[in-house]
């Protein structure tokens, strides 16, 4: 008797989200769980999450969410940091043309 294939369960975008979004709030051990709850594969899960921008794997949704934030942070920082760089140069160059002039 030959055996067939089985037929490669497809998930809706609604549902992708769904298991996502549980992994992120059940952080650490939520992939695990989610492949228990939804009978999803963790290689599908791992797809899924390299698509969605590089959840990390290893640091759990959640901490992957908050390190996002972190970094999106910091960069408004450094940008916050190079203006006031900018001016403080042009009060540097202002002072030394002041204090040549004595």
């Amino acid at each position: 008797m030959a055996k067939t294939k089985k037929k490669a369960k497809r998930y809706t975008a609604e549902q992708k989200k769904e298991i996502l979004d549980f992994i992120i709030n059940e952080g650490r051990g939520g992939q695990t769980k989610a492949v228990k709850k939804f009978g999803v594969t963790a290689a599908t899960i791992a797809s899924w999450r390299r698509k969605e921008g590089g959840i990390s794997l290893t640091s759990g949704g959640a901490t992957g969410s908050k390190e996002l934030r972190a970094i999106e942070e910091l960069g408004a920082l450094l940008k916050e940091i190079s203006v006031a760089e900018a001016n403080l140069d042009k009060l540097r160059k202002t002072y030394m043309k002041v204090k040549a002039k004595l």
